[in-house]
């Protein structure tokens, strides 16, 4: 017999590889949201900065966008605004005040729909559900659940095919486990930048694990012993003291050693 989330699906188009992309401030958060909405079944892009999240969109269309600023006073309507110019997907706006002066900005600045601050992600993905069905129904097909992934990523000797989850160095495919694959896959997805150490927590093992940062040390450790030359002087995955870790480009001079 159909328990009550069964029932309260029925009708209700499938995310399973639906493309969200989630924009907030700082990764933590826009991880945490991403995790949540990962495990349903979505495939989702998260940036914790407007400016590189306007442009992906740009560049890859995603299915959706959620704007989730996440704080108690902020301006979730100049992003929609910025996002809006740049896309015809479905624009959803998690508030910031809750307010009804900040729903009529959101919906002005061209959000298709607007959640109350806190709102749990179950919530976020029953009305996205509901959202895309409707664009669905009124475009004479469901919603578009392409196969397309992202692009695989190439840094240095490491490839890495985010559809297969297969990660290769200088050809020859390395074996990773599950949670070392997300890590990697992490800090691929912002090659070159720094990724601080709570984002990297909030999206491998979840927000209310952030100040468990042995367990990110640790899976560190694993992914430079399988990837690094000399996992005691890594070129790849560095540490920057204070802030977090990268995977880089290995410079020349510290290949050559």
């Amino acid at each position: 017999m159909p328990g009550p989330r069964s029932r309260e699906l029925a009708g209700l188009p499938p995310p399973v590889g639906l493309r969200v992309t989630v924009v907030s401030l700082g990764l933590e958060r826009a991880y945490d949201r991403a995790r949540g909405l990962e495990h349903m079944g979505y495939r989702v892009a998260a940036f914790g900065d407007v400016g590189r999240a306007v442009a992906a969109v740009e560049r890859n269309e995603p299915d959706a966008v959620v704007v989730d600023l996440g704080r108690e006073v902020g301006f979730p309507a100049d992003a929609v605004a910025q996002l809006r110019g740049v896309t015809d997907a479905p624009i959803v706006a998690v508030g910031c005040s809750g307010t009804m002066a900040e729903m009529l900005r959101c919906f002005e600045a061209g959000a298709d729909d607007y959640y109350r601050p806190r709102c749990s992600t179950e919530e976020v993905d029953l009305r996205l559900r509901a959202l895309l069905r409707r664009i669905g129904m009124a475009n004479g097909h469901e919603a578009k659940t392409d196969t397309e992934g992202p692009r695989r990523v190439r840094v240095g000797a490491i490839e890495i095919d985010p559809a297969s989850q297969t990660v290769w160095k200088e050809g020859k495919e390395v074996p990773l486990s599950p949670t070392e694959y997300r890590l990697l896959w992490t800090l691929a997805e912002h090659a070159g930048e720094v990724v601080p150490s709570k984002a990297l927590i909030a999206r491998v093992w979840g927000n209310q694990y952030t100040a468990e940062t042995h367990y990110l040390r640790l899976y560190i450790r694993y992914l430079r012993q399988k990837l690094e030359d000399d996992p005691s002087r890594p070129v790849y995955i560095v540490n920057r003291w204070g802030a977090g870790y990268a995977l880089e480009e290995p410079k020349r001079a510290a290949v050559a050693v």
